[in-house]
């Protein structure tokens, strides 16, 4: 994974006042098949499952067993050097964590649909960090073979703010996350991540045009915004 820019946008500049931090990242996936492997590791991984209360953690692992047989199974396995719609969106995801990781020392919450009870498709946020100021970034992730969805991304984020589901996935997220993070949540200090497929030649258009929409600027009330393209 490269990184090709990571910045903070001055929104005065789009002639929107705003307390919102608001930032871009476009990254690039080098290798497919070396990040299917490294989404394989990632979701196999249940350390996160051995550091909870037994009865949590017997709860947990019912939940991610029949996840991880889906997704491994049907869906990671079967990637070659094209990436599917289905992989696609584990895809922006990860890359998406991992870029918030390298450039805003974010902490990766464990895949959603991992601690979700249903085994994929969760009515949800896809995706989850805890920032370095200790607040829960709640993320979508949409993929798609041409375009940029990044509309899309947005738009859902607004509709899931609407329906509260961020405020739904709290009581999973206080064994995720550190109790302020929890705490800020609760006191509506939280912000959201818009990470979508990346095709495009001009790319600073794709994200003027992303920043200027309306779903953006909906959700400048909150405390901070990004939005991360992934080149694939």
């Amino acid at each position: 994974m490269q990184i090709i820019d990571a910045q903070k946008v001055d929104m005065s500049k789009f002639g929107v006042n705003t307390s919102c931090g608001v930032y871009l990242i476009h990254l690039k996936v080098l290798d497919i098949n070396s990040r299917a492997k490294e989404i394989i590791n990632m979701l196999t991984d249940k350390s996160w499952i051995h550091k909870l209360g037994v009865v949590d953690r017997k709860s947990y692992e019912a939940r991610a067993e029949q996840t991880i047989k889906k997704i491994v199974g049907d869906i990671l396995t079967k990637v070659d050097s094209k990436v599917t719609e289905d992989f696609g969106e584990y895809l922006v995801s990860d890359s998406a964590g991992n870029a918030l990781r390298d450039t805003h020392k974010h902490v990766k919450v464990v895949l959603a649909e991992l601690w979700k009870e249903q085994k994929t498709g969760n009515p949800g946020f896809d995706f989850h960090t805890e920032g370095p100021n200790e607040m829960i970034l709640f993320g979508e992730a949409k993929f798609k073979t041409s375009g940029s969805p990044y509309t899309i991304a947005l738009e859902q984020i607004v509709d899931f703010v609407q329906f509260k589901k961020d405020e739904m996935e709290l009581a999973d997220l206080q064994r995720l996350v550190s109790p302020n993070a929890i705490s800020n949540a609760v006191a509506n200090i939280k912000g959201y991540i818009a990470a979508f497929s990346l095709n495009a030649i001009n790319h600073v258009s794709i994200f003027e045009k992303a920043l200027k929409s309306d779903a953006a600027q909906k959700l400048l009330c909150h405390k901070e915004l990004y939005l991360i393209g992934v080149e694939i």
